[in-house]
């Protein structure tokens, strides 16, 4: 009884010494972030700069927004730059109870987990980015401005409100600027870029389900075509709603959900010839 509680004490204060570990970890990582908050700005800004000629003008609404925005963004910076301490002191806690085999798989898991977590923000921040701005952005412009009338629209317009709602070459006086605010736009880079590093996660999750066989690979392959279906309207739920930014995610998703069965099938091969 004597050695239960004290292996039980001994456990909390290891538990307690790690987790002041993790919010000294957490509390360097907010710092160096709110120190390097305008490169890390100009760096989540970059993929808008094709779509706005080179010029990204961001605004704000308020005189506080850019102290809260930068808060905002140092805040998930800083969880972010303390993950390499979180992740050593949870191994470093869980660790001494694990048998080898159990520290392995944890490793693998972990290793593989951050990688195509990494992908998918890669994937996202050089390819999704910078096309599906652009694609927004240029749909906005060339709506309703660069538009030509109907004729008769014009005339039924001008006589009942006594305005000309076009101009002399025959387009529209309507004209859409983009006021792109600095809180809305860091708030959906951040989101989309957890979104996709999340759902790049789905190689691990298929992989596990079969070599664990939990699921068989023929029932994976079964399930292909509903999965399709849920790739796209997951896709139409993270993302914005334009279909090029929808497919860039969903191609993705479903060429890794091929992949990984078809490598969790060649695993299992591999299983049962040993």
């Amino acid at each position: 009884m004597d050695d239960t509680r004290q292996t039980l004490a001994s456990h909390l204060r290891e538990l307690a010494y790690r987790i002041r570990l993790i919010l000294i970890w957490l509390v360097a990582g907010f710092t160096a972030a709110f120190i390097f908050k305008e490169p890390l700005f100009e760096i989540l800004v970059a993929p808008l700069s094709p779509a706005m000629n080179d010029n990204p003008n961001l605004h704000f609404a308020s005189p506080i927004e850019p102290f809260f925005t930068y808060l905002w963004l140092s805040l998930r910076a800083g969880v972010l730059f303390a993950v390499p301490g979180i992740i050593y002191n949870l191994w470093a806690f869980i660790a001494p109870g694990l048998k080898v085999k159990e520290k392995r798989f944890v490793f693998l898991i972990t290793f593989f987990g951050a990688i195509f977590f990494i992908l998918g923000v890669l994937f996202a921040y050089f390819i999704v980015f910078p096309y599906g701005f652009k694609f927004l952005i240029d749909f906005a412009a060339e709506s309703p401005g660069n538009i030509k009338l109907i004729p008769h629209i014009s005339e039924f317009i001008k006589e009942v409100y006594n305005y000309t709602p076009v101009l002399a070459d025959g387009s529209s006086a309507v004209s859409l600027n983009a006021t792109i605010m600095m809180g809305e736009y860091l708030k959906l880079m951040i989101n989309l870029l957890m979104a996709f590093g999340i759902v790049f996660e789905l190689p691990l999750v298929v992989y596990f389900l079969a070599t664990s066989e939990i699921v068989s690979t023929l029932a994976l392959m079964k399930f292909f075509r509903y999965f399709v279906v849920i790739a796209f309207t997951v896709s139409a739920i993270l993302t914005p709603p334009d279909v090029v930014t929808q497919v860039m995610m969903a191609v993705p998703l479903i060429l890794m959900y091929l992949l990984s069965v078809g490598v969790a099938h060649l695993v299992l091969m591999r299983r049962r010839k040993n």
